[in-house]
């Protein structure tokens, strides 16, 4: 089973009933002139079996109300696209692409401190050694130009769409 479709499925599995999939299952073998209409009353038995869940057990929909970490955003892309249209795609691609320089922004961010905290002396420039950089410029002189412009723009607040 593809692991983006198991939140789709498990939710339509708890709300409704053998009785509904049973419904499902034949709507095939049914007179095409009598299709729609079965389709119909089908959603409308699992409309009336979720409403009656609720009453019954007022609970969440999912664990997500409860969490107490933060959400996998480029997860929560990856598993809308395949309900998605093309031009849609794009975007939740855009925004996967963004998420992840988001995070390379952050751990960079936190290796620099960790690394200044680390070797103190290294933090600013020589300027008695003009060959000596801050540990902030060796370690940007590990990124590729594209890494090293998003980082500035991350660090001027000027994050491109």
């Amino acid at each position: 089973m593809n692991e983006d479709l198991a939140g789709v499925m498990a939710f339509d599995a708890l709300y409704t009933n053998n009785q509904i999939q049973k419904l499902k299952v034949l709507l095939p073998y049914i007179d095409p002139a009598m299709q729609k209409n079965m389709a119909v009353y089908i959603k409308y038995m699992e409309l009336k079996y979720t409403m009656e869940l609720f009453k019954k057990h007022p609970f969440h929909i999912c664990a997500a109300s409860g969490e107490t970490e933060k959400p996998d955003l480029k997860k929560l892309c990856r598993e809308l696209k395949p309900y998605s249209t093309e031009a849609e795609v794009k975007q939740l691609e855009q925004m996967e692409s963004m998420f992840q320089t988001m995070e390379m922004y952050q751990e960079m961010n936190q290796t620099m401190s960790a690394m200044k905290e680390m070797f103190p002396d290294m933090s600013g420039a020589d300027t008695d050694n003009p060959s000596h950089n801050s540990m902030e410029d060796m370690l940007m002189g590990m990124l590729s130009p594209e890494q090293k412009a998003m980082y500035e723009a991350f660090s001027n607040n000027q994050i491109p769409l």
